[in-house]
């Protein structure tokens, strides 16, 4: 955790910052392995260019101290940013994430504060150690080898509800893991809601099956979509076209490309196969302790790629009252280009 906080540190000097308060759960968990779920009550980790990162915590969940960190308790009686506020000093950033509820509290105390946009932890966050990088691996892994039980669940009778419990089941099984996020099941014409939630719509000869889903190993989550056919391709052209793109959104990482870009490679793909319009959504999104993290690829983001980034490849096609084909894998961007976690096939969508 230590080298943890000497990049945040870096960072913040870099870009002209005397404190960064951290609020996200995720995000505390990141810097001192530690879980927390404080609903409304404010809970805040504050690191300052000199000094220990300093805890408030409210005095209703129990922590031992520990070394690296003060930790500062208050009560349901206090005013969490009172007891904050002689902490901060100078320019701070602020956890986008922070309830407005607090920051506009501390802008009314403190209106000698600067409080910047800059937000340092996720470009931290953003790049994963070695340790987190086999965790992304195994949990991928483990994705990798439901999935191929999935293969063998879909079956003609079931409907969408039946097989997204069946799903749930088979992490439990197979993962020893609760999924990373509510398990996308959509048939045929549902398919063109790219987060169709799952119906009782029954399972028949010659519709499309999208599968996106993913679970957790030590808290680092895996993602990945598949759309399978019902005895044949029924959307052949369709299915090609988002393959060719999925393809060429990997081949187009490496360190120091923008987001940007690696989103127009997959998207002229499927523009020049003649459905842009069909393209509803942006091409990918970090992943890493929680399934959504900086930074998402698409049209409007400039940053540039870094290796240790994690992200997903994701371009699809939805045709509305037809259905819909995504394709999904998440890749580790490393020195050269990057290293696909997922390992379950592409070619092989017919069932």
């Amino acid at each position: 955790m230590e080298d943890r906080w000497t990049r945040l540190r870096q960072r913040m000097k870099k870009e002209g910052l005397d404190g960064c308060i951290i609020s996200h759960p995720a995000a505390i968990r990141y810097f001192t392995g530690l879980s927390f779920s404080c609903g409304e009550r404010m809970i805040v980790l504050l690191v300052r260019q000199k000094g220990q990162p300093v805890l408030f915590l409210n005095e209703l969940f129990p922590l031992t101290p520990r070394p690296d960190f003060q930790l500062v308790r208050f009560n349901d009686t206090e005013d969490g940013v009172a007891v904050l506020d002689p902490f901060l000093s100078g320019t701070v950033a602020v956890d986008p994430l922070w309830p407005a509820g607090f920051v506009l509290r501390l802008m009314k105390r403190r209106p000698d504060l600067t409080l910047s946009e800059e937000n340092p932890v996720d470009k931290i966050r953003a790049i994963k150690d070695e340790q987190e990088q086999q965790k992304m691996r195994q949990a991928s892994l483990n994705n990798d080898a439901v999935m191929a039980r999935v293969r063998q669940l879909i079956q003609i009778g079931k409907t969408e509800k039946q097989l997204e419990q069946e799903i749930r089941q088979a992490f439990q099984q197979i993962a020893h893991s609760e999924p990373s996020f509510e398990t996308i099941v959509a048939f045929a014409e549902n398919g063109a809601d790219p987060h169709a939630t799952p119906s009782d719509k029954v399972l028949k000869e010659g519709m499309s099956v999208i599968i996106d889903m993913g679970c957790r190993f030590e808290d680092y989550c895996s993602d990945m979509t598949r759309t399978f056919f019902v005895g044949h391709m029924s959307m052949p052209q369709v299915y090609q076209t988002v393959l060719r793109a999925n393809l060429a959104g990997i081949a187009a990482v490496r360190p120091g490309v923008r987001f940007c870009d690696i989103d127009r490679a997959c998207r002229q793909v499927i523009e020049e196969a003649g459905y842009g319009p069909y393209f509803t959504h942006r091409t990918g999104h970090g992943i890493g302790l929680n399934v959504h993290e900086p930074f998402d690829v698409s049209a409007v983001n400039e940053t540039q790629v870094e290796a240790g980034m994690c992200f997903s490849i994701e371009p699809g096609i939805y045709l509305p009252a037809v259905g819909g084909v995504r394709i999904e894998d998440l890749v580790l961007v490393t020195e050269q280009g990057c290293e696909v976690l997922n390992h379950d096939p592409k070619d092989q969508p017919v069932l």
